[in-house]
């Protein structure tokens, strides 16, 4: 399974690989490439790949956790991201590309910049400063710092609760979820932000508040993107703020299905009022698509994610008990931006598993399987 997993996690540069292979050897038109290789042949590939529900044994556990190559791997794609970017914007400006191909390699971007923000979301889980410096600098590149507040100590806390603005509802609409969430979740990081500096009887409008840093640095990182190339080119080039800012929209609006996937529906049971059950693997939707588990560093285990927050990617578990997606992620966005066929899709099977019922005692063994 170690070797395996090594090998597994590194097929994620393929996305790389394969579009700057492309765009020099094949045609310019390669800038579709990591778009249709995600929504396309990625959900292929989750169909005829069997799925993955190993766990790693008590021995590969402590192995797999020990074993730096996989940190090695996470934190490599942070400066790939930086690379990219700097590529498409030289690219944008001195190769003369034609619109459908700045609109492919536009697409392509959003598509590989979504998958690094679950890299900044891996490392915004660990605690050392190392980790939460990468976490910050790849969320400025697509313009979503607060993500980084909101998730950790908002989500995280209310996640399958009213009071959680990434969880939908069911019958929710992706198209309402991304109101209800794209606003909520800069409020709730507001919020925290506001009451943590309360507590150090700081004011909220200094430079002490990380929403304001999350504001200010990536309007700064795209204004210097945009001064680096309108320096390089001698004019000034407008289609490096555009580039910028419509990858991070796509990214973004990426990040929020995803969000809209994993959660919908599955609300906690209130045992008090305003006071719900402690979160356990029962109340976010799994996905053991071996595939995209591999694209996504097994973001799709959510279940064991929101069970143990703070453990690492490569050690991530399946379990039957939680709710299982038909289909990897790539095709579950898919299917979201048309609500008629994501409710014929998913109610069903929401309703199916909220008529099971687990006793206390079944709970617990769930989810002492997973400490």
């Amino acid at each position: 399974m170690h070797i395996r997993k090594k090998i597994g996690f590194a097929w994620g540069y393929s996305f790389i690989v394969f579009l700057l292979s492309g765009y020099y050897f094949i045609s310019h038109n390669w800038t579709f490439f990591v778009f249709v290789y995600g929504y396309i042949l990625v959900p292929i590939m989750d169909q005829v790949i069997s799925r993955d529900s190993q766990n790693a044994s008590t021995e590969e556990y402590e192995k797999l956790l020990k074993d730096k190559y996989f940190d090695v791997l996470v934190y490599s794609h942070v400066y790939i991201q930086y690379f990219i970017l700097l590529w498409g914007c030289y690219i944008l400006v001195f190769d003369n590309l034609t619109w459908w191909q700045i609109v492919g390699l536009m697409l392509s971007q959003g598509v590989y910049a979504s998958t690094i923000i679950n890299v900044a979301h891996e490392l915004g889980h660990r605690t050392s400063p190392w980790a939460q410096f990468h976490a910050k600098a790849t969320l400025m590149t697509v313009g979503y710092m607060h993500f980084l507040i909101e998730h950790n100590r908002g989500h995280h806390t209310h996640v399958a609760t009213p009071f959680d603005p990434a969880t939908a509802r069911k019958n929710q609409s992706i198209f309402s979820f991304w109101k209800q969430t794209l606003i909520g979740s800069f409020k709730s990081a507001w919020h925290i932000e506001k009451k943590q500096l309360a507590k150090q009887n700081l004011s909220v409008w200094s430079w002490h508040n990380g929403m304001i840093w999350a504001v200010v640095l990536p309007i700064l990182f795209c204004v210097s993107m945009t001064l680096l190339f309108s320096y390089l080119s001698g004019k000034f080039e407008w289609i490096i703020p555009t580039f910028t800012i419509v990858q991070s929209i796509i990214a973004v609006l990426s990040l929020e299905c995803v969000n809209y996937i994993e959660h919908y529906g599955i609300m906690r049971k209130e045992i008090a009022p305003g006071k719900y059950e402690k979160v356990n693997p029962l109340h976010s939707w799994n996905a053991n698509h071996y595939y995209s588990n591999l694209m996504l560093f097994h973001l799709q285990r959510h279940s064991d994610h929101h069970a143990y927050a703070a453990r690492p990617y490569q050690v991530l578990r399946h379990f039957d008990e939680s709710p299982q997606l038909p289909y990897g992620y790539t095709l579950m966005i898919l299917i979201s931006l048309v609500p008629p066929l994501w409710f014929k899709t998913m109610n069903k099977r929401l309703e199916d598993w909220q008529e099971r019922e687990y006793s206390t005692e079944q709970i617990r063994e769930v989810v002492s399987r997973f400490s």
